[in-house]
């Protein structure tokens, strides 16, 4: 029963371990599929990420800029996961799916990454193409929506139920 449910039990720890997971998953994938498409290093998807503050010096062989690309993508993961804890109780009231949830919110992050962050940071945009948007979104839901969902659903579930 949904009245049962204890969001409380959202702490610090629990955000912070759910935001490195996701974290983790979306960028081993992002990682994964550069790769492979591109056949370029890793280092070069880090480098674009670092970019976003850095802009065109990014680029530049620096040792540390791939680092910046990891902090940052980190942090970023962190930023959504908490909206995503803070926001879950009022999501919950609307809609009881799970995987609609999960759905719904790696839209919203494609939404708000794409046509919201990138363009006002210092990256160089890449033309959108229906494969492109596809597959950001669908790394973005299952990556990022799906663990988020399903470690809400779990923590804020009554013990006896």
């Amino acid at each position: 029963m949904e009245s049962t449910r204890r969001y409380g039990k959202f702490t610090s720890g629990t955000i912070a371990l759910t935001a490195l997971l996701v974290g983790s998953l979306d960028l081993l994938t992002s990682c994964i599929l550069f790769v492979k498409r591109s056949g370029r290093p890793v280092t070069d998807l880090l480098n674009y990420i670092a970019s976003a503050v850095f802009g065109p010096a990014a680029f530049v062989g620096q040792p540390m800029m791939p680092w910046w690309g990891v902090i940052f993508h980190y942090a970023i993961a962190f930023i959504f996961t908490t909206l995503f804890f803070l926001l879950y109780p009022l999501i919950r009231k609307g809609i009881r799916n799970t995987f609609l949830i999960a759905i719904l919110y790696g839209i919203f992050i494609w939404i708000v990454m794409n046509l919201l962050v990138l363009p006002i940071s210092h990256v160089k945009m890449v033309p959108y193409t229906a494969f492109g948007v596809s597959v950001g979104a669908i790394i973005l839901i299952i990556m990022i929506g799906l663990p988020l969902a399903v470690v809400a659903d779990r923590v804020s579930a009554s013990a006896n139920q």
